[in-house]
Order: C-alpha cells, then structure tokens, then sequence
C-alpha cells in the first residue's frame, strides 16, 4: 500500500466523520450529505483499487485524469495544502462545539 492510497483511506475516515456529524448533530442538507457520501465512495475506490475505476473515468467525460498523467500536480504540493485544509476544519469544528 503506497503513501497516496494510506491518504485517501484516512479521508473517506474524516468525510465519514463529517457526514456521521451532519446527522447526529442536525447540521447542513441533503445537498451536502450527497456530496460527502459521493466523496466517500471515491475515496474508497481509490483506496482500494489504487486507482479510479474506468467507468468513473467515462461518466465524468475523462476530465478525472488517471494517476499516471503528467498533468497531474504531484502530492508534494496538494497532499499538505490538503491536510492544512482539513486541520483548520477541524479548528473550526472544536472552536464551535
């Protein structure tokens, strides 16, 4: 298992976290628990498969680049903006509860 799947899998854990929070605590819409089951069940593919499944590719019109195109921006750059983004949420979330 590589350092990119390991990341995603402790994602789809902070989205489940997320979504189990907008029922428990009665928080957002419909709209927003879709959008994070939706970016659960990507996360999982990809933690499980190491990569998008081709008909997601094809559903989305291939503007879902696979992981091997070179007009991908490396983990170095996205994976700590990434992480900063979630630990302000979760600042945000511990400030206001």
């Amino acid at each position: 298992m590589n350092s990119k799947r390991i990341t995603a899998g402790v994602l789809v854990v902070l989205l489940l976290v997320l979504l189990s929070w907008t029922f428990i605590g009665g928080v957002g819409d419909l709209r927003l628990q879709v959008l994070l089951g939706f970016g659960i069940v990507l996360g999982l593919v990809y933690a499980i498969h190491g990569r998008l499944s081709e008909w997601i590719l094809d559903l989305s019109g291939n503007k879902i680049v696979a992981d091997d195109a070179p007009g991908n921006i490396s983990p170095r750059v996205y994976l700590p903006i990434l992480g900063a983004v979630v630990l302000i949420a979760v600042i945000i979330f511990l400030v206001n509860v």
